[in-house]
């Protein structure tokens, strides 16, 4: 066991920032080149870059070329490719629920979807249970479940944590989520107590996006990683219920939604009955097949063992629903211009003298139905925990041109906070946290799965103060962002003057930061702060 002197973030960016590049350029990293991966990316042709698809078979054929193209070694033994066996399940939902006569329609008043592998789902006369936040957390000191026992039962719950509806910095980490508030936690949580069914109040706020992000999926097909844990779901339903429609089903039952949901920011709420039962049916069709995760490295010439990593996920949802006429989701701002940034760095490398430790480029699969991919990766990694340096992600760029500020998305985590701000500073730009930590970004891609693992992982870009714009007008377009172009068919990329420069310049960035990493012996430390916290070892 390797065991590592604690060394201060301004003594670790001396170190790091003093070694000599030879040979060092950034010249790769330029504008045509990052547009031209990403108009590709982009296309039609691609028809969304959804897994199972042909959108999945071209996007991974051009990964490879250009990775070959690059020089890059394959990852994966003799290939740039790893097998990630998934199962598809798609969940036809009946149209009109009915709970105490009240209807509730799907998708414009609740969705939900089944990872049972069966043809068909049935509860019957589930008692339905309003949970709180369905939060159990004894460090916190919370617990909604008040030790009951909740098997066969239909719980809904909160969006989000205690502490961002009530302000308090004392509760949970006040305004900024914590995992505790996402809703993939909920329904891990729901399964572990054994639940029948699974609602979550969705609240605009609370959850980081409209209605119209998770109602988009009702009835469409969502991914799985295809192993032992769907063959034992005690969980047969889960999804989302809307804000009005939760005051509906309380009201109906005598109940006031507003009221409950007030009680519930107190430790002292119990779990409510709504004297209402759940009885609905779905039919399920699934298929199991293999998608892929694409990676390609440069060898360390020194310690090959240890390696930095830079990630962006090549999926997105496919064809979709139609809006205006068009019905391919090409995601060009998620996350076809990350892997762009991602191409651009490698070329760096390439270009640049060969560094002590490999470096990695890894395209995972399926994040947007959780993760699945980089859940994959590193529960099957190609490089041991303890030898990762350092994981640069990045997702969801906007192209809005140069920006002023480089926002780390989970500031204060680990010492890459500090290594990033040293080269900000040489850009002539400064460093901001998340404007809108109540939104769990920081757990919403694929640095989460690494960050779980021990490995310090940052989510960091350009995105608060576009400097054509100013932070005012650049907080408009990003709220106009999540309202009407993310997980939405307007999520395409048009050229025009200087829309990227701000990815041009995270690049650079980020490339001077992992060269650094790349050549130094030390290991990135966690700040102890940090609820992902390990010794590096």
């Amino acid at each position: 066991m390797r065991k590592f002197l604690y060394v201060t973030p301004v003594i670790l960016v001396v170190a790091f920032f003093t070694y000599k590049y030879l040979g060092k350029s950034v010249d790769p990293i330029s504008y045509s080149g990052i547009e031209q991966d990403l108009v590709v990316l982009a296309s039609d042709s691609l028809v969304g870059r959804a897994p199972f698809s042909v959108g999945e078979k071209r996007t991974l054929a051009y990964l490879e070329k250009r990775m070959k193209e690059i020089g890059l070694k394959p990852a994966f033994g003799d290939s740039y490719l790893q097998p990630v066996p998934l199962v598809e399940i798609c969940t036809k939902l009946p149209e009109v629920l009915t709970i105490r006569n009240e209807k509730y329609i799907a998708g414009a008043d609740y969705t939900a979807f089944s990872t049972i592998l069966s043809e068909k789902v049935s509860i019957e006369n589930s008692p339905i249970v309003f949970v709180g936040f369905g939060i159990d957390a004894p460090e916190y000191n919370w617990n909604d479940f008040n030790s009951q026992d909740f098997t066969g039962k239909t719980i809904v719950v909160l969006v989000n944590d205690p502490g961002y509806y009530t302000d308090d910095s004392t509760l949970f980490r006040g305004n900024a989520m914590t995992y505790y508030g996402r809703w993939r936690y909920k329904l891990e949580e729901a399964e572990r107590k054994g639940a029948t069914a699974c609602l979550i109040v969705h609240d605009e706020g609370g959850a980081g996006y409209p209605w119209a992000v998770p109602s988009v999926g009702t009835n469409m097909p969502e991914y799985y990683l295809n192993n032992k844990s769907l063959a034992n779901q005690r969980c047969k339903l889960k999804g989302w219920i809307s804000a009005d429609a939760a005051r509906r089903l309380f009201a109906s039952c005598g109940k006031n939604f507003d009221m409950l949901k007030y009680a519930a920011m107190f430790r002292t709420f119990k779990p409510v009955p709504l004297g209402a039962m759940l009885n609905i049916e779905v039919q399920n069709c699934h298929k199991e097949d293999v998608s892929y995760n694409v990676a390609g490295y440069f060898e360390g010439t020194v310690r090959p063992h240890e390696a930095v990593i830079y990630s962006a996920h090549w999926d997105h949802l496919g064809i979709g629903p139609v809006v205006n006429g068009d019905s391919i989701y090409n995601g060009a701002s998620d996350n076809a211009a990350a892997m762009a940034w991602m191409l651009s760095i490698a070329q760096a490398y390439k270009a640049a003298e060969p560094t002590e430790r490999s470096v990695m480029f890894f395209a995972p699969t399926a994040e947007e139905a959780g993760m699945l991919g980089s859940e994959y990766f590193v529960a099957n990694p190609p490089f041991a925990h303890r030898n990762i340096a350092a994981v640069f992600n990045s997702d969801v760029i906007l192209f809005l041109g140069k920006f002023a500020d480089v926002t780390i998305t989970g500031y204060g985590h680990s010492q890459l906070d500090s290594l990033v701000e040293v080269e900000a500073k040489k850009q002539g730009r400064y460093i901001c946290p998340d404007p809108n930590p109540e939104n769990g970004m920081f757990f919403r891609s694929d640095q989460l799965p690494f960050l779980k693992a021990g490995v310090p992982a940052m989510f960091a870009k350009g995105y608060t103060n576009a400097v054509s714009l100013g932070k005012d007008s650049t907080r408009l377009a990003i709220d106009a962002y999540w309202r009407n172009i993310y997980h939405k068919t307007a999520d395409n990329y048009v050229p025009s003057r200087d829309k990227l420069q701000g990815v041009v310049d995270d690049a650079v960035l980020f490339f001077n930061v992992g060269y650094g990493i790349a050549n130094h012996s030390h290991f990135p430390e966690w700040n102890r702060s940090s609820e992902f916290y390990v010794e590096r070892n």
